[in-house]
């Protein structure tokens, strides 16, 4: 699958086969973040790949901030990572121009992943509701990183189709017109 197709079928999976991820998958599946583009090539980040159920179950029950009625799901994936991230010096030479390049690095290569796990049939979606002072206990994540973002991942439940993994059709989206400029904001495109 090109990158393209992997863009178009990506879709937000909530409901999860039982089916465990393949190593040799999830490994290239890491790659692909860990060779992500980051900021004066910092690669300030840090991936905790979650896939002991015992530990799963207790995210939704333990760290879901004001999301217990959204997220239930979450038990039933397969994996879940952790992408954290800390900031490098450059980092914060940036913050003084008002730029937060740590949150650009984290993000890009958590992007990496969700379409590498899309390339691979993997199903995937962001949670970004979360309490980070309890997930970062549960976890044993080291003070001086800060979590981001958890990505489900695990093979869909329901059959794939040509309209998206997992058979879930695309939602509507703006127009470029609507979210695109061309020299000067407001100019036509």
């Amino acid at each position: 699958m090109d990158v393209f197709e992997a863009i178009r079928w990506r879709r937000s999976v909530r409901n999860f086969s039982p089916q465990k991820i393949e190593h040799e998958k999830l490994l290239q599946i890491l790659e692909a973040a860990r060779i992500a583009p980051s900021s004066s090539n910092q690669q300030a980040w840090h991936f905790v790949v979650i896939d002991d159920p015992g530990i799963i179950e207790q995210i939704p029950k333990q760290v879901a901030m004001g999301t217990k009625a959204i997220i239930p799901w979450l038990k039933d994936a397969p994996v879940i990572i952790a992408g954290c991230y800390t900031k490098a010096m450059t980092h914060h030479i940036a913050k003084l121009f008002g730029h937060e390049n740590h949150l650009v690095d984290i993000s890009i290569a958590m992007t990496h992943i969700v379409l590498a796990a899309t390339a691979l049939n993997i199903g995937t979606c962001f949670v970004g509701w979360f309490n980070e002072s309890k997930l970062k206990r549960l976890l044993n994540i080291p003070r001086k990183y800060k979590i981001a973002v958890l990505l489900a991942l695990g093979y869909p439940a329901d059959k794939s189709t040509d309209e998206g993994i997992g058979g879930i059709a695309p939602r509507s989206r703006k127009s470029l017109k609507e979210i695109v400029s061309y020299n000067k904001f407001g100019e036509n495109f």
